[in-house]
């Protein structure tokens, strides 16, 4: 189920100003989709989004992605199960 949302959020992503989108298995094991942009708006459509969808994410601003940062949301799965995301707190 967890899959299936973030295939539908890849969907959603690249019709908008996106600028990177990478897959990966995070330092746990878990199969992390970090996507990239360095459009506010862009960013605040993808969060709306992901609550429309119901699934948990982190953001990110990433200095070093070019001269004006970018912002960067992660959505990580440990199994389709279960989502398991670094939190700050």
């Amino acid at each position: 189920m967890i899959v299936k949302k973030m295939k539908q959020l890849i969907k959603y992503a690249i019709e908008l100003d996106i600028d990177y989108l990478e897959t990966f298995l995070g330092y746990e094991g878990d199969n992390v989709l970090k996507i990239t942009t360095r459009n506010k708006e862009t960013l605040e459509a993808m969060e709306e989004f992901l609550k429309n969808i119901d699934l948990e994410y982190k953001t990110d601003f990433d200095i070093s992605a070019g001269t004006s940062g970018g912002h960067v949301i992660y959505i990580g799965v440990e199994d389709p199960s279960l989502i398991k995301l670094k939190k700050d707190h």
